[in-house]
């Protein structure tokens, strides 16, 4: 299946580089329900004043890898 933009801005909880993180969702995938989010930031200065720009890289979570911190937000922005 292809990755889908999220229209709205949803915030998730993972445990990225040992740490549990609120990171933006950036795309989301239908069929696994694997989410991309703006994380590691590229510019670590940038990243202390603006963490979820749009230059940061993109990492992709499993679905069993997040939490959604609005679950009934983050249902209607990616199953519509």
């Amino acid at each position: 299946m292809a990755w889908k933009p999220i229209g709205q801005q949803q915030w998730v909880l993972a445990r990225l580089d040992g740490k549990v993180r609120e990171v933006l969702v950036t795309a989301w995938e239908s069929y696994s329900g694997a989410v991309t989010v703006a994380w590691p930031p590229d510019n670590q200065v940038a990243a202390a004043r603006y963490p979820y720009s749009r230059k940061a890289k993109r990492t992709e979570i499993a679905k069993t890898g997040y939490e959604p911190l609005d679950p009934d937000a983050f249902k209607l922005a990616t199953e519509g």
